[in-house]
């Protein structure tokens, strides 16, 4: 689901997550962290949002984490 929205490339990294649950349990799970670099606009974040609410539903997640930073890279 995000290849073909980012054929450009990206990184996917997998970990162990923990978090509180909306009702206050503790959670331990598998979690998985995207690394994907662009150049900023409305179209691309409308379409990161779309890959989150992907995610969401695909895992039964109550919320996924976004975080956007301006960077300078090179390759």
């Amino acid at each position: 689901r995000v290849t073909p929205r980012f054929p450009d490339g990206f990184t996917l990294l997998s970990g162990k997550g923990q978090f509180r649950s909306a009702a206050g349990s503790i959670v331990q799970e598998g979690s998985k962290l995207l690394i994907l670099l662009y150049p900023f606009s409305a179209q691309s974040s409308e379409v990161i949002e779309l890959i989150r609410n992907d995610y969401k539903v695909m895992f039964q997640q109550e919320s996924v984490l976004r975080v956007d930073e301006p960077t300078c890279v090179s390759f």
